[in-house]
């Protein structure tokens, strides 16, 4: 580790990715199945829900990432988050009697609002925290890494506590974990990076739209691959529980299959950011999308009884997992620190436009996936022939080809030269 990166800041930083992670997994998977298994709102109904509270989330993020470079410190930001999250994942995940579309409608617009106050501002640190390109790999990768780390905990906690079947009580735990880990872990990251200095500036919204315009030929095909990714990552981790319960018929092992899927996530982070020092971190990226596509072209001949065949589709996509969780970041983090210098810094606008990518993938992958469903009958007969051809096409054949067009555009992108 270079000395002039303090192994205390670099953990401070990273191991508040710890709560993020926890709250992200119930959001992209348990949340939008359970509304529609547990408390009975149609799959479609609950596919809309989701993708209007997402793209009304979408508008929200260039004025917090405008706001948090202008006015105030990100820790600010990240506290105004922490408060809107703990208090809208509490009625998500305790709904009241009589809950509707309406109700997941408010809270979830709610816990994505405060979701961009914290990651946007979470984000642009670990630009500012070091502006040397080796640190912002090490400060992605080790976010990765923990994000990871998270992610295993809370999938392997339901076993241990022996509620790993009962997906109500899982949603709880991970209220308890978030409510544990997000204060105490804020507090760290305050302390372990009070420090860094974030660049005032007084430029305008409007000006900074005139500076993605003016620069938009220099990343343009990197937004554009970043969201096709992110919307074939969420497409099979939305259909998931789907999946494994209606096609290969393993429910009770669902929880097992997203260890072992994170956990290979995990065990390969050293192995990509050893390959994106040596290949350069574009083209690491690359590698991993098309590992991950190479061993999802066997999903869509999957079928009952498949378990040991799926498992090493979760073992083999998993491994990519890591490339294609940290090195995205971390090359954003690289561009960010190009468009920064003495008089402005354009920090929480770049890293807010990036997020405003992964939520609209997500209520994209969301929308089309359960509106598909339910329009194909799903809901009334996930066994039929239909329902299994439709679910297993949308798992295992779109997100190939939603990745083919993400790695044309990133090899097409010329100054992407990370």
């Amino acid at each position: 580790m270079n000395k002039n990166l303090p192994t205390f800041k670099l953990l401070s930083y990273s191991l508040f990715a710890i709560p993020l992670a926890i709250l992200g997994l119930p959001l992209y998977i348990y949340l939008p199945t359970f509304y529609t298994k547990d408390i009975g709102i149609d799959i479609a109904l609950v596919g809309v829900v989701i993708f209007v509270a997402r793209i009304i989330d979408v508008f929200t993020d260039p004025i917090i990432g405008r706001l948090s470079d202008r006015y105030f410190k990100r820790y600010i930001f990240i506290i105004i988050g922490s408060i809107l999250i703990l208090f809208s994942f509490y009625f998500l995940t305790h709904p009241i009697k009589n809950v509707n579309a309406l109700y997941l409608l408010f809270f979830s617009i709610l816990v994505y609002t405060g979701w961009s106050f914290i990651t946007i501002a979470y984000f642009s640190l670990s630009a500012e925290i070091s502006y040397d390109k080796n640190h912002t790999n090490l400060l992605a990768s080790s976010r990765e890494f923990f994000t990871i780390i998270a992610i295993v905990l809370a999938l392997f906690l339901p076993y241990y506590f022996n509620i790993s079947k009962d997906e109500y009580k899982s949603l709880l735990l991970m209220w308890d974990l978030v409510l544990f880990s997000l204060p105490i872990l804020l507090l760290l990251l305050i302390i372990g990076t009070k420090n860094t200095k974030k660049i005032n500036t007084n430029i305008s919204i409007k000006e900074s739209l005139v500076f993605l315009k003016d620069n938009s030929y220099r990343f343009k095909r990197l937004f554009f691959a970043f969201f096709i990714n992110n919307v074939a990552n969420a497409i099979p981790s939305t259909l998931f529980i789907l999946f494994v319960t209606n096609v290969i018929d393993k429910k009770d092992s669902i929880g097992l299959l997203l260890l072992v899927y994170f956990l290979s996530g995990v065990l390969a982070l050293p192995f990509w950011y050893i390959i994106s020092k040596k290949f350069g971190k574009k083209n690491s990226w690359v590698y991993s999308i098309i590992l991950a596509s190479t061993v999802f072209l066997y999903v869509p001949f999957l079928s009952q009884g498949d378990f040991t065949a799926f498992l090493i589709v979760c073992i083999f996509s998993g491994f990519s997992l890591g490339a294609d969780m940290f090195l995205p970041s971390s090359i954003q983090a690289d561009i960010a620190q190009e468009f920064t210098n003495e008089n402005s810094q354009f920090t929480g606008v770049l890293f807010s436009f990036w997020a405003m990518l992964t939520k609209l993938a997500f209520a994209t992958a969301v929308g089309v996936s359960f509106v598909i469903l339910g329009l194909f009958g799903f809901d009334e007969n996930p066994q039929s022939q239909t329902s299994q051809i439709v679910l297993s096409s949308l798992y295992g054949i779109l997100p190939i080809a939603l990745k083919i067009i993400a790695v044309i555009n990133i090899l097409k992108s010329k100054h992407l030269k990370y």
